[in-house]
């Protein structure tokens, strides 16, 4: 842990160096936050602490972060902006995966945001820096990236050109033609004839994305804005939040398709924790979109308000109306990028109606959503019902992925157990019949169980969070306890440990199993994990004391009753060999990027591709490869890179079969094995 945390530190401050080196635009003064090595060693009695493991993830898809964006920087400093722009979607696609980690919602109780509020500080940091690097980019691009967040497209936007067209100008004429197909409002003025013209240029390739894409849902939303009243051309708001993605996620830490802040989500009946996350839900979230919007509507009375008030909030906008004293909303002081996300709104829906025309070209829609919905019980033979998705999809013959997109407000792999209600999972078309029969009568040992925890006499919700290191808060939120303080001997509780194994099935009536003791461990929290006493942990450890630190390996003998759960660290890294996709006819880089569920930043990246084309028969890699590419600089030594980065020269030397007195030369490309960025 020690080196594994040095290495961290090496790599911050180096990060902090190039940055500001590069010269990159207003970039913001960093401030990391680490642990002193006083930190790591110390031995405490803690409620609660950050699990190692988890610890270790978080610090991994950081490191892989920072290093597409040095990689991106690199490339912009020799004016390869294309090749920029694939290394700081990578960036923040690996942000994204941090951002979606339930683990890191501060909306819990104090001692949670507490333990998380450093990483998710260090994640908005690094977020800001890859948005700077960003936007510095704009002005060099020839098109931006169809998975590039909202608020850099409404920025790239503010610095297209709006000019004075006269009434009789042939963009005009043509807003005024189509505007009378549309059943929202659309204003043929120069703002929405710039946006259209971003569309054209710039944002082409990511509004035949967006389009192709549009084709998976759109007889998903059509019908529920059309059974709530509402204009059917709403439809495209979801395209302008997202891009129809359903799993996007914000710097704001809005989520989902329809972009929704975790209150206003469960204002409007979501359900949002850390089991679920009902915004992901792209049925689901429409219906909640539905709402939000008619109430909307109701309050402001006119479209381009509402629409407005999606963005920047009611507030905002019920402030600016108070102070202009007008309700035109193109006289109103709202915020820059609320500015630009109506007129954009209105481009896209004015685009739709005829693409060919405004040069867009015939666009392949996506094949439209196909499930079964099932729903599926509280409680089958008295016990808790919960669906392990991996195991289903292997029931029904499906791949997990397929299982997976449907049901991606499930954020740990398995539907929400000790709920009151029924929950409703969708599965691929014609899977439903028989499914909860079929499911329940599968063997216990082909499906993964959540953790569950049966409460014993004199326990309680805070003891119980204590002994498991999780929140008490969200022990009594997943299990739906209307009053956390009211639970009985014998009571079910899940308890949601991400990444679990067990410690060992024992055989025979006694066993010795080794525990490692983490950050934040105690004597009693380990004697009460096993069920066992402290005086007899310090007698099978021969301890004279209570104190204890991480790292040291304790014995504990343990009977069959006393498996429990302990949380597993996961690798991210990848092994030697790479998977590789032969094109089809008719495939693009999204189609294939959604099929392999990559972003298609990456698979630019990996193939070394600085366009989005690609031809039938060509061969791509779908997978990372396990050595990521560093360009030598002019003075760069093995040495001096593996200082840089926190790494070991004599590493770099054998995976590029060189020596460490070997001279390189500017331009020349290394393979780093990614492992060796732990």
């Amino acid at each position: 842990m020690m080196a594994e945390v040095s290495t961290t530190r090496l790599l911050k401050s180096a990060l902090v160096a190039f940055v500001m080196s590069s010269g990159v635009a207003c970039a913001p003064t960093w401030t990391f936050i680490g642990k002193s090595p006083e930190q790591e060693t110390a031995a405490v009695d803690s409620l609660f602490h950050l699990d190692a493991a988890l610890e270790g993830e978080l610090e991994d898809s950081l490191l892989r972060a920072r290093w597409h964006l040095f990689r991106a920087l690199d490339e912009r400093t020799v004016n390869h902006h294309d090749l920029a722009r694939v290394e700081l979607d990578a960036a923040y696609h690996h942000l994204d995966l941090l951002d979606d980690n339930p683990y890191l919602d501060l909306s819990g109780d104090p001692e949670w945001a507490d333990e998380f509020a450093p990483y998710v500080a260090e994640i908005d940091q690094l977020g800001d820096a890859i948005e700077q690097a960003y936007l510095s980019l704009l002005p060099h691009l020839e098109q931006t990236s169809p998975d590039s967040p909202l608020a850099l497209l409404l920025k790239g936007l503010s610095a297209e050109e709006i000019e004075n067209l006269p009434a009789d100008a042939s963009q005009i004429v043509r807003i005024h033609q189509l505007a009378a197909l549309c059943d929202i409002p659309i204003d043929a003025n120069a703002e929405v004839a710039a946006s259209i013209h971003f569309f054209q240029t710039k944002g082409l390739e990511t509004y035949r994305v967006w389009t192709e894409r549009s084709g998976r849902y759109s007889d998903l939303i059509l019908p529920i804005l059309k059974e709530e009243g509402l204009p059917l051309d709403l439809f495209y708001l979801a395209m302008i939040e997202s891009g129809f993605k359903p799993h996007v996620y914000s710097r704001a830490r809005a989520m989902g398709m329809w972009q929704f802040m975790p209150q206003t989500g469960i204002r409007e009946g979501l359900l949002v924790n850390h089991v679920v996350d009902e915004r992901k839900n792209p049925l689901k979230a429409t219906q909640a979109a539905a709402r939000h919007l008619k109430s909307l509507y109701r309050e402001f009375g006119e479209w381009r308000l509402a629409m407005a008030a999606y963005n920047a909030g009611q507030g905002r906008v019920r402030r600016a109306i108070a102070k202009a004293g007008t309700r035109d909303f193109w006289k109103l002081e709202l915020p820059r990028e609320t500015r630009k996300y109506v007129p954009l709104l209105m481009a896209a829906t004015i685009i739709a109606k005829d693409p060919e025309s405004f040069g867009i070209g015939p666009v392949k829609l996506q094949t439209p959503l196909a499930y079964d919905s099932v729903e599926l019980p509280a409680y089958v033979d008295k016990q808790p019902f919960s669906v392990d998705l991996e195991a289903a999809a292997k029931m029904m013959g499906v791949a997990f992925t397929e299982l997976k997109h449907l049901n991606m407000e499930l954020r740990l792999g398995f539907t929400p157990p000790n709920r009151r209600g029924k929950y409703e999972l969708l599965v691929p078309s014609g899977k439903g019949v028989n499914f909860v029969r079929r499911y329940a009568q599968l063997p216990q040992s082909k499906k993964k169980q959540p953790h569950h925890y049966t409460v014993r006499r004199g326990d309680s919700i805070s003891l119980i969070a204590q002994t498991l290191s999780v929140s008490p808060r969200l022990i009594a939120q997943v299990n739906d306890l209307r009053n956390p303080n009211l639970i009985r001997p014998g009571q079910d509780l899940f308890i949601p440990v991400q990444g679990s194994r067990s410690v060992g099935r024992l055989t025979g009536p006694k066993g010795e199993r080794h525990y490692t003791v983490r950050r934040g461990d105690s004597l009693s929290r380990i004697a009460r994990l096993f069920t066992v006493k402290v005086s007899d942990l310090k007698q099978w450890n021969n301890l004279d004391g209570d104190l204890i630190r991480p790292g040291q390996q304790l014995s504990v003998h343990l009977t069959a009753e006393n498996t429990v759960l302990v949380p597993e660290k996961r690798s991210l890294t990848t092994g030697g060999q790479r998977a590789a996709h032969t094109v089809l006819p008719g495939e693009s880089l999204s189609t294939i990027g959604r099929h392999f569920e990559v972003a298609v930043g990456d698979l630019q990246s990996w193939n070394q591709l600085n366009t989005t084309i690609i031809h039938p028969g060509q061969k791509l890699f779908v997978s990372q490869s396990p050595f990521e590419e560093y360009k030598v600089v002019k003075g760069d030594t093995l040495y001096g890179i593996a200082r840089r980065f926190g790494l070991d020269a004599r590493a770099i030397a054998r995976h590029n079969n060189m020596s460490l007195s070997s001279t390189l030369l500017a331009g020349m490309t290394l393979q780093i094995k990614a492992g060796d960025l732990d």
